[in-house]
């Protein structure tokens, strides 16, 4: 049985990577765009200056969505033990393991695909208020429950 406690720790180390990344790439631009003023001048530059203004533009409001994401991860509660599929559940099925709370990239955790889902995805709409053992079918596939943790 996975531990949901360090699940959801992974799931925040795995975030603050992703944030961490687009500080950097957001700082990388400006730095660039700071020494292109220094250096250039004309409208190749202006367009060049603009296409970085619009880039940083872009991975600030990624940044600002992965905050809302992180700040919600951190939310979820991991000392409730779950009967039925909800936010917070670990459903193990036959197509893999799913954490119910956030969206976020599959990512390997103790030797299993972890699958993080929002409660708002459409395969957890058809997964929530179900059992162990209950089964549904989604976009062609029969999924079924085998643990709810």
């Amino acid at each position: 049985m996975m531990d949901k406690a360090q699940l959801k720790n992974a799931v925040i180390s795995q975030l603050q990577k992703q944030i961490q990344s687009l500080q950097h790439q957001i700082n990388a631009l400006t730095l660039d765009a700071q020494n292109d003023a220094k250096s250039s001048a004309g409208d190749k530059h202006e367009t060049g200056l603009a296409m970085m203004h619009l880039e940083q533009e872009k991975l600030a409001a990624k940044l600002q969505q992965q905050l809302h994401v992180l700040s919600t991860a951190q939310k979820i509660p991991t000392d409730v033990i779950h009967k039925k599929v909800g936010l917070g559940s670990v459903v193990q099925t036959n197509f893999g393991v799913f954490f119910i709370g956030v969206s976020l990239q599959p990512f390997v955790f103790q030797g299993e695909k972890v699958f993080c889902v929002s409660p708002q995805a459409p395969l957890v709409q058809h997964l929530t208020g179900k059992q162990v053992n209950a089964e549904i079918l989604f976009n062609g596939l029969t999924y079924k429950i085998f643990q709810i943790f």
